[in-house]
This record gives C-alpha cells, structure tokens and sequence, in this order.
C-alpha cells in the first residue's frame, strides 16, 4: 500500500464531506430562505451582471434582443398600415437618466415628452432607483400615475417627475379606468403576493379610495360556487401576514364593464368587474359586490390583461409559461368558442411574465413584451406596422425594459406634458 494512501484517502473523504455539507447547507438556506440567502443571492446576481454586461444591472432588467428586431428605439414598418394618430406611452429604463421614465411618441414614433421617474426623489423607503415600476396611467392633465410592486408606493408626477401625492401600499400590477374617472386596481396592505388582496378603485388626481373589496372575504368565501371556481373552500383559513402559503392567486388586472360595451355582453351589466388570477390561470367577472357571475381556467397559461372587447369578446395577453412563445386569445363568454388571435404574427414573441395588449380604433393590437424590451403594433393579419426597442447604447445585442405600453388618441390631452430644461 502506498504510505500516503490513507492520508489521501482522509483528505479526499474530507473533501466530499465539505461538498455535501456546503450543498446541504445551500439547499437549506434556498428552501427555508433564511439568513444568509438572500445576501448570497444578491452577490450571485452582482457578479453575474458584471460578467454580462460589465456594470451592475438590476435583476430582470435587461434582455438579449430577439433576432431581427431593429437596433433602434422605433421603426415604422408600415407608414400606411399603422395608427397614423395619437400618441404612444411607453414605460421602461431610460438609460440617459439613470431611472425609469415614460416616453411619449407621436404617431411617426417621434419623441415628444418624457416622464423621468426616480423613486429616490419621492420617498425615503427608496434606495435605488431600479425598483421597477409597474402600472402606468396618463392622465390627461399631463400628469401621470405609476406604481412601485416591490418597493410598496404608488405616485401622480407631473410633467418633470416630481410628486403630486404619494402613498406607501401595494398598489400593483395595472390600472384600468373606471367610468367615473378613478382607477381599478389590486392592492394589499403588505404585500403584492400575498392572501389578503383587495380590489381598490382610487381617485388618481388624490390618491384616495373610492370603493375596496376584499378577495378572500368579498368574492372567495361568500359562496361554494364562488369558493370551487377559485379552487378554495368557504372556511379556507387566510392568514394576514400573507407569508404561508404565500401567493395563491397572484392577482394582477381588474377591468370594469365600462357602459359604451355593455351591449356586446348581454349576461353581464355595465359595472361589472372582470379579474386576472395569475396563479390559477382564471378570469373571472364578477358584480360589483363580489357575486360570482362568469369564469374560465385556461385555456391560457398564468395570463395577463384581460380585456373586454366590442365584439362581445374577452381578449386576454396569455404568457403561456414554460411554452416558447406567447400569444393573444379571445373567448365568447356565453359559447366558450377560443381563438387564437394573430396566429400568423410576423414576429412571434414571448414574455412569461408581464404584458399588456390594447386593441386600437383600427383594429390594429398594441401589444408589449417585456422581457424582450418591446413593443409591437400589429395589423389584423399578423404585419407588424410598428416597433418599439429599448435598445441599450452601448450593447445593442441588448433591450432595455420596457414595461407598459398605452395608445392614447390625439384628442387626450387637455393639457400637453412640457417640462422646462
């Protein structure tokens, strides 16, 4: 026997001992979440950014451009074929500032106006200014609201950026307006993710509540019907502090019937309000009170934006996780009929979380994606008019976010955004 070999034999065993130690240890710090995880995440996520990009870039900020797409911030394929009026919003990272803003192009795609937004400048809980906001809504004041998900803020800025109110909470995912002039959207009181999540209609020129529901007592509980369609029970125990179990619905759109499309949808009654649960892949409606009136799971796969449509049709932004592409579909709420819209797109595309579509007066589709960093105008037959990339400037294998995309016709404004040098 060589000499060494039960010194070997030890250093080695030692060795394999360390590696699944270190791997017990790490898969226990994953699971549990417990000190020092996070940190430890936070320095993967640093070092993996510097080798990437070669400067530290939030996580999910940044994305590989899709082959093909152009390396500049708009292209306008089809003069004839696009919108030709109005305005485009565009929320996303704005390398020039440092922050996120809103961009406002006229019809060309000319940039007319931008919104810096720097949530540093509105709040102490700021740290950074990479906290990603999420909902967008311009106002026609020339002011505009955003939300914060993660950091738990929401804010009015004016032309320049600066705050007109803010309000710490979980003001999150989207906003849609409501026919007397507030805005639908999800809040929760600790969390975006968590059990306990209302369903809020706000005053966006004061921030202040106009009507709240509670999900797991207004709409969930109230029914065994109500209770079975969000795969729940009536005494299902919710628990406050939103940490365990954590995210069973990932709410993130509520849409009002608004009275100019009631007629296309006969079984439902203008103030209706239609939900988007993530987790369970549901859309639902319900009355204003919380009554359960309509629901489907799926076809779509953890969707978005779900829209009524004047055909009488609901329209919804489907991420199709874990597929290779997404897509937009449509449902007849009384037959159930699907279609797959745009089936021939000129550029197929694919963000698993996220998105937003917005059919237009020309029955073109707005549609963004924001882990791909754009945004497409797309004609009934699939052509992609127009195009949209938060193209970063010195990496153009790169797009930058961009998280939400609105066309806003040339009559909105009552008083155009200008902001003084």
């Amino acid at each position: 026997m060589h000499r060494n070999l039960p010194a070997l034999i030890s250093i080695g065993s030692g060795l394999i001992l360390l590696i699944v130690v270190s791997a017990a240890a790490g898969f226990a710090i994953g699971f549990k979440r417990t000190w020092p995880a996070k940190q430890i995440q936070e320095a993967f996520q640093l070092v993996e950014s510097l080798m990437i990009y070669g400067e530290v870039v939030a996580s999910g900020r940044r994305h590989p451009a899709p082959d093909g797409a152009p390396r500049e911030p708009v292209a306008l394929h089809k003069p004839g074929a696009s919108i030709g009026e109005g305005y485009y919003a565009l929320l996303g990272w704005d390398n020039a500032r440092d922050s996120y803003a809103v961009f406002l192009r006229d019809a060309s795609g000319e940039l007319i106006h931008t919104w810096p937004i720097d949530e540093t400048t509105i709040s102490d809980k700021a740290s950074q200014n990479q906290n990603a906001p999420h909902a967008m809504e311009v106002l026609p004041d020339g002011s505009v609201v955003v939300s914060f998900d993660w950091l738990g803020m929401i804010a009015r800025l004016d032309a320049c950026g600066h705050a007109l109110w803010h309000r710490d909470g979980f003001f999150h995912h989207s906003f849609s307006p409501a026919a007397d002039g507030g805005l639908w959207t999800w809040y929760g009181e600790t969390s975006a993710y968590g059990e306990m999540q209302d369903i809020l209609k706000f005053d966006p020129m004061t921030g202040e509540d106009m009507t709240r529901l509670s999900l797991p007592s207004d709409v969930i509980t109230r029914s065994l019907d109500s209770a079975l369609a969000f795969s729940m029970f009536p005494d299902f125990p919710f628990i406050p502090e939103d940490q365990n179990p954590r995210d069973l619905f990932h709410p993130n759109d509520v849409e009002e019937l608004r009275p100019e499309m009631a007629a296309a949808f006969p079984q439902f009654e203008a103030g209706d309000l239609m939900l988007s649960l993530l987790k369970l892949s549901l859309v639902v409606v319900i009355s204003p009170s919380g009554e359960l009136k309509w629901y489907q799971h799926g076809p779509w796969l953890r969707q978005h934006d779900p829209d009524f449509e004047p055909d009488g049709r609901i329209v919804v932004y489907n991420n199709s996780r874990a597929r290779p592409r997404s897509s937009i579909m449509a449902i007849n709420p009384q037959t159930r009929d699907v279609e797959v819209l745009l089936p021939t797109i000129d550029r197929p595309f694919k963000s698993e979380a996220r998105g937003k579509h917005q059919r237009l007066p020309n029955g073109n589709r707005l549609i963004t994606i924001p882990e791909q960093g754009q945004a497409l105008e797309v004609a009934p037959d699939g052509t992609v008019v127009m195009e949209f990339n938060n193209v970063v400037p010195d990496q153009p294998r790169y797009n930058d976010d961009l998280v939400n995309a609105k066309w806003l016709p040339g009559i909105f404004f009552e008083t155009m955004p200008t902001c003084p040098d």
